[in-house]
């Protein structure tokens, strides 16, 4: 069966896919600049998902992909909050049941997306 049989379009069950860039400088002063992969919310909490570019950045990779056959060895998730201020930040996700929970949120996510593109072909 397909989506379009149930009145549905495709775009109603895809996560929030954008192509926004953004350079991000971390606490030693180096500057890269992602592609936002995914963005999601959960909890009440924004998340940005960012896939490493250069093997210069797989030690931010802070959840490790079980596939052997990616280029990549994992990605990187970073939730979005205010400093003191009220400027918009990008954190990195330090309690480790947090982690896990975003983790399975985007794996769920991500899964379903690549068999929705597999039914396409």
């Amino acid at each position: 069966m397909d989506f379009k049989d149930l009145g549905f379009q495709g775009d109603d069950f895809l996560p929030s896919r954008v192509s926004e860039e953004i350079d991000l400088v971390d606490e030693q002063g180096n500057q890269f600049q992602w592609e936002v992969f995914y963005s999601f919310s959960l909890s009440g909490n924004e998340y940005l998902v960012f896939l490493p570019t250069s093997e210069a950045e797989y030690h931010l990779v802070n959840v490790e992909l079980d596939d052997p056959d990616s280029d990549v060895p994992g990605y990187i998730v970073l939730k979005l909050a205010n400093d003191a201020s009220g400027e918009e930040i990008l954190e990195e996700i330090l309690d480790p049941e947090e982690l896990e929970e975003v983790t399975e949120f985007v794996e769920d996510e991500i899964g379903m997306l690549g068999q929705f593109l597999n039914q396409e072909e």
